[in-house]
């Protein structure tokens, strides 16, 4: 129970704010600038591939992925709390049962003996 609250904890605490953390600071590469729409641009260093191309390609493929994994997680946190809700009225129904159980054994408990008693002393030879 507790790794179930910590873990949807965890789901609400995330919330779709993964893609600030996935990218790099540009304080960090001074040759690197970032351009509007989350792309970084590194200069050329002698390859003829566009790299700032093959590092919006490789974010875009990890928010891809980081939202699937997300949504798998919401997934499996609701059906736990489905699963705890219904354990909770799977347990108020037990004990519902329970007592109806326990009040028809005293009735019974009850009906029996008086019954007994009075077969016993509406008998005329054993008075």
């Amino acid at each position: 129970e507790r790794s179930s609250k910590s873990l949807l904890a965890n789901v609400l605490d995330i919330d779709d704010d993964f893609r600030a953390h996935t990218l790099p600071h540009p304080g960090h590469n001074t040759n690197s600038s970032t351009l509007p729409g989350g792309i970084i641009r590194i200069p050329h260093s002698g390859h003829s591939v566009d790299d700032s191309h093959l590092v919006h390609t490789c974010m875009s493929q990890c928010t891809r992925e980081l939202n699937l994994i997300l949504k798998e997680i919401r997934v499996i946190t609701d059906k736990m709390r489905k699963d705890d809700e219904e354990f909770e009225v799977t347990n108020d129904w037990r004990f519902a049962a329970m007592v109806v159980d326990r009040m028809c054994l005293i009735v019974f408990t009850l009906f029996t003996v008086t019954a007994t008693v009075a077969v016993l002393f509406s008998a005329p030879h054993i008075m």
